[in-house]
C-alpha cells in the first residue's frame, strides 16, 4: 500500500502480532457465542474502534497496527492481510493454517467473506482486560450500527478524513497515528513508533 504523502506527520508503529492474532480469535469467539458471524468488514472496523478508543483511554492502542485510509474507510494493513489467509502472511504469524473457517457471502455483497468457527479461544496472556474491554465495545458498537450509519462514522473519523485524497492516484494513504487521538498528539505517536519497535 502506497503511504502517501497527505495531511499530518506520520509515525509508523510496528504490528503486534500476537495480539492482532489474539484480537481476531477474540472478536470471532464473542461473536460465536451470540451465534452471529463476522464479515472481513466487521471485523476490521472493530479493529479500528478497539485501537482508537483504547488509544485514547491509555495511551496506547490494543494491536500497534498500521492504518491506511481506504475507499471504504480506514483499514488496520496487518489485520487486513491476515483475514486474506496468503502463505506469506501466515508464516509471518507463525501458523500453518487460518485458525477460523472462512466463507463466500454472496447474499452480502458480491465480494463479501464471513468468518466462523475460530478453533480456539485467545490465549489469556495475551490480551489486557482492557483490550477486551475495548474489543468488546468495538464490537457492540459494530453490531448496532447499520451499514451506512458505520461507514459514516469511521469516514468521518478526522484522522481518515486528513489522510484521504479523493483525487488521488493511489488506492491508500498512511493515516496518522498523532490524528487518531482525541486532540492530535504527535509527540505520543512517535514515542508508540519507538517503543513498538521493542514490545
Amino acid at each position: 500500500m502506497s503511504g502517501g504523502t497527505q495531511g499530518s506527520p506520520k509515525h509508523k508503529l510496528t504490528p503486534n502480532l500476537k495480539k492482532i492474532l489474539e484480537a481476531v480469535l477474540f472478536l470471532l469467539n464473542q461473536a460465536e457465542n451470540r451465534g452471529e458471524c463476522l464479515t472481513q468488514y466487521d471485523i476490521v472496523k472493530s479493529i479500528f474502534l478497539a485501537d482508537r478508543s483504547h488509544l485514547n483511554r491509555y495511551g496506547r492502542p490494543v494491536t500497534f497496527d498500521n492504518y491506511y485510509a481506504m475507499r471504504n474507510g480506514p483499514v488496520p494493513t496487518t489485520v487486513y492481510d491476515l483475514l486474506k489467509g496468503s502463505e506469506n502472511i501466515l508464516a509471518k504469524f507463525d501458523i500453518d493454517e487460518p485458525l477460523w473457517q472462512t466463507e463466500d457471502a454472496p447474499q452480502i455483497s458480491p465480494k463479501a467473506k464471513i468468518y466462523t468457527h475460530p478453533i480456539r479461544m485467545p490465549r489469556e496472556d495475551t490480551l489486557s482486560p482492557s483490550d477486551e474491554e475495548a474489543l468488546k465495545d468495538a464490537l457492540g458498537t459494530v453490531n448496532s450500527l447499520t451499514f451506512p450509519q458505520l461507514r459514516k462514522l469511521t469516514h468521518d473519523d478526522p484522522a481518515y478524513i486528513d489522510a484521504w485524497d479523493e483525487n488521488g492516484n493511489a488506492r491508500a494513504y498512511l493515516i496518522s497515528y498523532g490524528k487518531l487521538f482525541d486532540n492530535d498528539n504527535f509527540d505520543q505517536a512517535e514515542h508508540l513508533s519507538f517503543s513498538s519497535k521493542h514490545i
